[in-house]
């Protein structure tokens, strides 16, 4: 008889998308430069929900590469980092574990700018005083498509292969412990993919790393502090670029592998104490092959001179998202923003006056047009005095 085939892999979901905020409807979408409050707290803001729509997508390559397949018999971590299967043929047929390896790395890890900005406010309980933490917006930006190579990328930047440890660098080989290569050349991945087929020992496991290089973060960083600084916000800013569904991991089939991954066990070990037992044993037990690598470039090296992108440079992406990320942090966001919102924040510029101003429909009446505008103008002016203040700073 032959060997089982797997399951053809589903279209995997793309854990970042699910619960993302709705799209904030044109009538939120208040030019930045004009942001009308009804009184001095700054900012008050409400979203009117809307019906959710499709995400445009910029290009269909682009859709495809954002949805990471699944994996038969397998499941995600809870931090969204790493996808663990146990499907035995992984473990036991080097072509099947190869074309699986050669398949997930063509997708690369989740990339994400967020930023959070919170205040701390002190509240009186009887007689004590309790000092809390408020989160004022926490804003979420997806950056993966800036990895995936289109047609005017150098061909340099496009990945052509797994990549593997040098000789000299420690790593997990199939030992315990990481160790160096005692060959002159490190063996390419087809080698190291069939030692682990081929290994005596029943718990093992293998990993594929996927990496993101260099990508400057801090010119990122730097951008996107100056442009939340410029809305006088006096509270604290931190701004991270977290990287999920980076790490695929094929455990053989044994029960040791089986019992280690679930959750209600680990807690009855935590709660007994009995992870002092069980943790050496596995460790001493375990071989692990951790020398394969997907490197997903944002850019050519740093000492290439004359940088050149995958896609575009970190300041032509923050020019790009300038307006919805402010938008976003005085409107004090709590989700993604994504290219519905920045097409609501562009149509709220273009429609804005020449004086930067919402325009007011008029009512063909000369009086309540100009109260009309007498109010506006009384408005802007409130609101420009409370901004001058700064907002979201801790209260004692």
């Amino acid at each position: 008889m032959g060997k089982p085939m797997p399951p053809k892999p589903l279209p995997g979901v793309y854990r970042d998308d699910p619960n993302r905020d709705d799209a904030a409807s044109t009538s939120s979408a208040v030019l930045m430069d004009d942001m009308d409050y009804p009184d001095s707290d700054l900012p008050a803001y409400e979203d009117v929900p809307a019906t959710p729509r499709p995400t445009p997508a910029r290009n269909q390559e682009a859709q495809s590469y954002l949805i990471h397949p699944t994996l038969p018999a397998s499941h995600i971590s809870r931090d969204e980092t790493t996808m663990t299967t146990h499907w035995p043929l992984y473990s036991q047929d080097a072509k099947f574990l190869t074309e699986m390896l050669k398949d997930q790395a063509k997708y690369p890890p989740t990339f994400t700018a967020r930023m959070v900005g919170t205040h701390s406010e002190t509240t009186r309980k009887k007689d004590s005083k309790e000092k809390v933490t408020v989160t004022d917006f926490d804003v979420r930006l997806d950056m993966t498509h800036l990895l995936i190579p289109g047609p005017n990328t150098p061909a340099s930047l496009v990945r052509q292969d797994l990549d593997v440890p040098l000789p000299q660098s420690k790593a997990h080989r199939g030992n315990r412990t990481q160790s160096d290569c005692p060959q002159e050349s490190a063996p390419d991945a087809d080698t190291y993919i069939q030692s682990y087929i081929s290994s005596p020992f029943s718990v093992r496991s293998f990993t594929l790393d996927r990496r993101i290089v260099y990508h400057d973060s801090a010119a990122l960083e730097a951008f996107i502090t100056s442009l939340v600084g410029s809305t006088n916000y006096r509270g604290h800013l931190k701004v991270t670029f977290p990287i999920t569904h980076n790490r695929v991991t094929v455990y053989s089939p044994c029960w040791q592998n089986d019992y280690r991954e679930k959750l209600w066990l680990r807690w009855m070990f935590y709660l007994t104490f009995f992870w002092i037992i069980s943790w050496p044993y596995l460790w001493f037990m375990t071989r692990r092959w951790e020398v394969v690598t997907a490197v997903f470039p944002y850019s050519c090296a740093p000492e290439c001179g004359n940088r050149r992108f995958v896609t575009k440079s970190e300041e032509a992406f923050y020019k790009e998202w300038k307006s919805s990320i402010r938008r976003a942090v005085v409107g004090k966001k709590q989700g993604w923003i994504d290219e519905e919102y920045k097409l609501a924040t562009e149509e709220a510029i273009s429609e804005a006056g020449p004086d930067g101003l919402s325009r007011i429909p008029s009512t063909g009446n000369a009086t309540a047009d100009g109260a009309l505008g007498f109010l506006r103008q009384a408005v802007n002016a409130g609101r420009d005095v409370a901004m001058a203040g700064g907002w979201g700073a801790d209260s004692w």
